[in-house]
């Protein structure tokens, strides 16, 4: 388990990704009321410790006590202390983006009598918990002073953001049993799994946060956008917060393909990290350090080292039921890593991998440089 430390300016252009379960206003009360029709069928017992939530699965340790759930609520603990104090782990999930990572981050440490902060201090308090399902990050906020019965009070959270939904692990309580339960919540965090989401723009676009994105969280900040040519055939979609550029790509009888330039801060993860998290889209196994070059090969283009992927799953995935295939690129330039990943239709991916290779080609990434910040770290 590594925690990826990120600046306050790398996370600034992701902050309309995130929402905050807790806040009470007549938005959330709206998403509780959708929510609460599910919940029960999300309540899936696997094992002692284990659970379920719906699409996301947790293995929770064993002194952790299990208390009764509802709306959209799909887990809540109670952890005792030494001293007979109590901390509560709450789980919860929400469709779409709720609101901003900036604004909950602030909420949660209004609860905690902290005050607001600003966009480049985000940095302090949140982090890139590697290790974990997908793009979870780790919050860490603790009061300044006693707030509550003479003692501080700390809240850890973990957040999950998925294609459909978001989902929050929050952990509160008196600092004293939350900070010692520290290393064990970010060891629950990783037991994290969430079933792979549909692939293609299309479903996705039902709830307006499509992404095809690898690490999805740690957005890096340009100043200028890349150039490059649109093969024929690739129809422009509308940009999100990700995306620098998207296409779709349709063939016959309903096949489709979905194409997403993503540039995020630093590594990302790693290049075994993000081919694993694409195997993963394909249901198929991880891939160990030693295997990755027999998935994958260095090709220099346009003056850019991109390592190349090319991923087949091993049987029809939804939500068009025809295998998948991911045709995948990824560089390292400065402090980003620049992703162009075609998702789609195993046929018509295959019939437009060199379309794929001439959009890598016209590619670059001279004026789309990162900004210096360093002084943010």
């Amino acid at each position: 388990m590594r925690l990826i430390r990120l600046s306050g300016q790398a996370l600034a252009a992701a902050l309309a990704l995130f929402c905050f379960p807790g806040c009470d206003n007549s938005k959330i009360e709206v998403y509780r009321v959708e929510k609460e029709q599910d919940s029960q069928s999300a309540q899936i017992s696997e094992a002692p410790g284990g659970a379920s939530g719906g699409s996301v699965t947790w293995q929770a340790p064993a002194d952790w006590e299990e208390q009764p759930s509802s709306g959209p609520r799909r887990g809540t603990f109670k952890i005792r202390g030494q001293n007979g104090g109590e901390a509560e782990l709450s789980i919860t999930a929400f469709p779409g983006d709720v609101g901003g990572l900036l604004a909950n981050i602030n909420r949660w440490r209004g609860q905690i009598q902290l005050p607001p902060m600003a966009e480049p201090d985000l940095a302090q308090v949140v982090t890139l918990l590697s290790g974990s399902s997908g793009n979870m990050l780790f919050v860490d906020i603790v009061s300044a002073d006693s707030s509550k019965g003479g003692q501080k009070s700390r809240i850890l959270g973990g957040i999950l953001p998925l294609d459909a939904e978001t989902w929050f692990f929050k952990l509160s309580g008196p600092d004293e049993i939350v900070a010692a339960r520290k290393d064990e919540f970010k060891k629950f965090l990783e037991t994290v799994k969430a079933e792979a989401t549909p692939l293609l723009a299309t479903s996705a676009e039902k709830s307006g946060s499509n992404t095809n994105a690898p690490t999805p969280p740690v957005l890096a900040t340009t100043t200028a956008q890349p150039d490059y040519k649109a093969p024929p055939g690739w129809i422009a979609q509308p940009l999100s917060p990700m995306r620098l550029a998207s296409f779709k790509i349709t063939g016959s009888n309903g096949a489709e393909a979905d194409v997403s330039l993503v540039s995020l801060a630093g590594m990302a993860g790693g290049d075994l990290a993000n081919i694993n998290r694409w195997r993963d889209q394909l249901k198929l196994p991880p891939l160990s350090e030693h295997d990755l070059a027999s998935v994958s090969s260095h090709v220099n283009i346009n003056g850019h080292d991109f390592l190349v992927t090319d991923l087949v799953s091993a049987e029809p995935l939804p939500p068009l039921n025809r295998k998948v295939r991911i045709v995948a690129a990824a560089a390292h330039k400065g402090e980003q890593t620049w992703f162009v990943k075609m998702t789609g239709d195993v046929d018509l991916v295959g019939t437009q991998k060199n379309h794929f290779l001439d959009f890598l080609r016209s590619l670059s990434l001279a004026g789309a440089t990162g900004r210096d910040e360093s002084s943010a770290q």
